[in-house]
């Protein structure tokens, strides 16, 4: 099968064998993979990790060959990214993605981008119906973004600051925004600021061209939000998160992408500051919102390729402007 293969050359489109079909297991035909914030920094080398890789985990196919009943030939699925053992602590109490010798697509072991991928059943979601291959590959991103609400909530009308309108920023955005929550969505970069507002972000602060802590700090009564979401995944999007979020508030992280932040810790004490990080979520509510329509995600897509365009995507993603690239297998 065809694959797109990260070597310390660079992205190759390479021959590969299928992945055996284990018991327990479901072979996906690959339709279309997202390329996100750690397949870039892995890719430019920021974020290090065993090579050769093939990278990809927001994946979304139909199944190939099934070793189980509950899934046939011909259905539309995604899937979760986490391999786990099934035996520690974390696997036990229903937190797989901690697994002490867990894996994961795309980052420490092959992920989606290649023409067929082998995962266990348990991984493995249908796509409902109005959730099309595009939707399919939001599913992982936007899982997480729903569990960064779960974990760093806020009341209805309360002030959240979103740092970052990229892909992620704009599905937590719309998260919080879907509960009540008024957002507050702050950038540098204003083609996604307007990108943010078409899909009702209307609350918007650019940082290139006003003084954005002085605008964060009138919106928020002088003290700054109880929330900062951190979805630049940047050390500088961290130092900003803790320069504006109030007092006894908090700062939830998502995505940073292998970098280390430097950290006044005796300011964090003082100030009484909670720190969240949240990585994965829920597929079942991430799909269930979709279906519904609740989450706009066809308007984040910046460009879609083909696998043989493989290093041509990435390139592309690596620009400013940009949402979210699709590689189409």
């Amino acid at each position: 099968m065809q694959s797109l293969v990260l070597t310390r050359d660079g992205l190759q489109l390479a021959d590969t064998p299928i992945t055996a079909l284990m018991p327990g297991d479901v072979r996906i035909e690959v339709r279309s993979v997202g390329i996100c914030g750690t397949d870039l920094a892995i890719w430019k080398g920021d974020f290090e990790v065993p090579l050769p890789l093939i990278l990809g985990h927001e994946v979304a196919g139909v199944v190939h060959e099934s070793s189980v009943p509950e899934f046939t030939p011909g259905a539309m699925v995604t899937t979760e990214v986490d391999l786990a053992c099934g035996r520690c602590w974390y696997c036990k109490n229903h937190l797989k993605h901690l697994c002490v010798a867990g894996e994961t697509l795309g980052i420490t072991t092959d992920g989606g981008l290649r023409e067929y991928l082998s995962v266990p059943a348990d991984l493995v979601h249908l796509l409902p119906e109005g959730v099309d291959m595009i939707a399919g590959t939001f599913v992982e991103p936007l899982a997480s973004a729903i569990q960064t609400q779960i974990d760093s909530p806020v009341e209805p009308g309360e002030r959240a600051l979103v740092i970052g309108s990229g892909k992620l920023g704009l599905l937590i955005s719309q998260i919080y925004d879907s509960t009540g929550a008024d957002v507050l969505l702050l950038d540098r970069n204003r083609y996604q600021l307007g990108l943010g507002r078409q899909l009702g972000l209307t609350n918007t602060i650019n940082s290139a061209e006003t003084d954005w802590k002085k605008a964060v700090l009138e919106a928020t009564s002088g003290v700054g939000p109880a929330l900062v979401i951190e979805a630049t995944g940047t050390p500088a999007g961290f130092t900003m998160a803790l320069e504006i979020v109030r007092s006894r508030g908090t700062i939830a992280l998502n995505s940073m992408h292998g970098n280390s932040v430097h950290v006044n810790a005796t300011e964090i004490v003082n100030r009484e500051i909670r720190i969240v990080g949240t990585s994965r979520g829920p597929y079942d509510k991430a799909l269930d919102m979709l279906s519904k329509g609740r989450i706009e995600v066809n308007r984040l897509v910046s460009k879609q390729f083909t696998l043989e365009e493989g290093a041509k995507a990435f390139e592309f993603a690596n620009q400013p402007n940009v949402t979210k690239v699709l590689v189409n297998i």
